[in-house]
């Protein structure tokens, strides 16, 4: 039985309400404001705009306790009396009358902020962000869409601006998430200029700013942000870091843990200074940045907590420096290693000067590395093996020792993959809950695996990846005996039919799947889109249907029509075109 819509949680709906609430509102202010410009600036001119010899005051007392329109009433009265007056200064008394406007809107969101504050528990503003920035985007091209050719650019910006201005109604202390990099683009502006008022984050992506061309003219907001975010704990600030805001994280971030400083020139080995008075960083990542290798041994010195420093190709020979310079080195808090070099010297150290290390990737070089070094990692729980053979360079000999610990395990551009390596992969690995296969040379086998197996293979798999060419041999066998499989992605080489798929389902019908991708396939029609509603009871997602070349766009229409007329709880749009989900932190 396919799994049905359910009705949403109270808290849910109350969200959807809330955010319908503020729709409405700026459904009703868009007009007005459009009216304004009619009343108060019929000859009003963007390039007129003089906001720098403004006052800061701009609604008169007098009128306060009008309400929006009267109050743009009387603004356009007073200003066809001054307008009589013959005054010599236009552009001021258009900018002035802007402002006014701008004021009156800021007033009423400013009344709906502390409504929200009030009345919203503090735990629901970060769901309540996600509502409205699904929601202000569609006002903004609801907008775009009813515009005619008697709409003036000025008119249309002032009514993108009263829809872009709602979001302003939950900015305030209650946020403790932030990502830019999920902001949509019409409202990065607002959060930008109003990052002082985020005081409660504890989650802040900053993204890529200005790419590092106008990192000081930048700076001097992100650093009155900074001033009053003594709760962050996990900073992402790309390609624009500067010392200075590395001396302002030290005096008011104490609690920060995790720092992203990727791409940003400005950041050198002087700056590894700055990063040792923050004793208590666990993840420092300098990828692309100017600190040398000298930088990042100071780095492994200085802060004994550190757990991961991202990518750095040369993290072996700053472990080997270290150990041979420094003997009385007490052991690293690292648990991540991730290098495109590596020795069998840099397995060694690790094993022995990193008891902690859980994640191993490898870009393997058979005439400088022996794999079956990794032995030596007691707590390795993820593996990542890049550019081997899985039986000439040891690979299944590494996996018969350590695999009862691994939980994921990721090949990519590993060759002699066969069902032999595949067999024995589910037996050294019982445990494996996430398995990556990408590029790699998948082939027939060359001898049989005589063996009974001991234990049902892929028992605890949860997410398989299959991104290569291969046979129909190999997913058969990997998709009949993974019974606990969650999620399951294919690439565009992967051989898909119904044939192959009604053998699988009768063999293990993935009672636990809650998505499943396949990008292109010449083989399965839409008959199968229907069993797999019909048989998987959990199916959530079921992506890239138009990839299918059996499937006619009337085909998926009408599907998209059983699912919503029978309520079924199915995903059917393409993940390619969907915004990324917040990281867990």
């Amino acid at each position: 039985m396919p799994q049905y819509k359910q009705v949403k949680s109270l808290e849910t709906l109350a969200m959807r309400a809330v955010t319908a609430y503020v729709r409405n509102l700026g459904e009703e202010l868009i007009p007005m404001y459009s009216k304004a410009f009619e009343l108060v600036l019929p000859d009003f001119h963007m390039d007129s705009l003089d906001l720098n010899g403004c006052e800061d005051e701009y609604i008169e007392d007098d009128i306060e306790f009008l309400d929006d329109f009267e109050q743009i009433r009387e603004l356009a009265r007073r200003r066809r009396r001054k307008s009589s007056a013959k005054s010599t200064d236009d552009n001021r008394r258009n900018s002035i009358t802007q402002k006014q406007l701008h004021e009156i809107l800021r007033a009423r969101i400013a009344i709906l902020h502390d409504m929200f504050e009030y009345n919203v528990p503090c735990f629901l503003f970060d769901r309540l962000r996600k509502f409205l920035f699904q929601e202000i985007p569609k006002m903004v091209e609801r907008i775009k869409q009813r515009r005619s050719l008697k709409t003036s650019q000025t008119e249309l910006m002032s009514q993108v601006n009263v829809a872009v201005s709602l979001v302003e109604t939950i900015i305030g202390p209650y946020l403790t998430y932030h990502n830019f990099e999920e902001t949509p683009k019409v409202l990065q502006t607002i959060f930008y200029m109003r990052l002082k008022d985020l005081k409660g984050l504890e989650f802040l992506n900053l993204g890529s700013l200005t790419g590092g061309w106008k990192s000081d003219e930048m700076e001097p907001t992100i650093m009155l942000g900074l001033d009053n975010m003594q709760n962050l704990q996990y900073l992402s600030l790309n390609y624009d870091c500067t010392d200075n805001l590395l001396l302002k994280l030290i005096e008011k971030c104490p609690r920060l843990t995790c720092l992203d400083l990727s791409s940003s020139k400005a950041v050198t080995n002087d700056s590894v200074n700055l990063l040792l008075r923050m004793p208590s960083l666990r993840y420092v990542n300098l990828h692309r940045t100017s600190v040398s290798l000298e930088g990042y041994v100071k780095l492994l010195l200085g802060l004994k907590k550190l757990e991961d420093i991202g990518q750095f190709d040369e993290i072996g020979r700053c472990l080997e420096f270290i150990v041979d310079n420094y003997p009385n080195i007490n052991k690293f808090a690292l648990k991540k290693f991730c290098s495109r070099y590596v020795t069998t010297r840099f397995l060694q150290i690790i094993s022995e000067y990193c008891p902690e290390m859980q994640f191993v990737s490898i870009f393997f070089n058979m005439l400088i590395c022996d794999l079956t070094a990794v032995i030596g990692v007691n707590k390795l729980s993820v593996l990542h093996l890049l550019s081997c053979d899985f039986f000439s360079d040891q690979v299944r000999d590494v996996l018969a020792v350590k695999g009862c610990n691994l939980t994921h395990l990721h090949l990519e551009h590993v060759d002699q993959i066969d069902m032999n390596a595949l067999m024995y992969i589910s037996q050294y690995c019982p445990d494996l809950q996430v398995f990556t296969i990408y590029n790699c040379e998948m082939i027939e086998s060359t001898s049989l695996y005589l063996q009974k197996p001991a234990i049902p293979p892929f028992m605890n798999l949860e997410k398989l990846t299959v991104i290569a060419q291969c046979d129909y041999r190999h997913l058969e066998f990997l998709w009949s005996t993974c019974l606990r499989i969650k999620m399951i992605k294919c690439g565009m080489m992967v051989p898909t039919t119904d044939q192959l798929f009604e053998r699988v389902l009768s063999r293990n019908p993935m009672e636990h799947l809650e998505e499943l991708s396949i990008p292109k396939s010449d083989g399965l029609t839409i008959q199968m889109a229907y069993k797999f509603v019909e048989i998987c009871p959990k199916l959530t997602h079921l992506n890239e249907l138009e990839g299918w070349n059996l499937i006619k766009e009337d085909d998926i229409q009408l599907f998209k029509t059983f699912v919503k007329t029978n309520n079924i709880d199915l995903n059917l749009e393409s993940k390619r075109f969907q915004t990324t989900t917040e990281e867990l932190f």
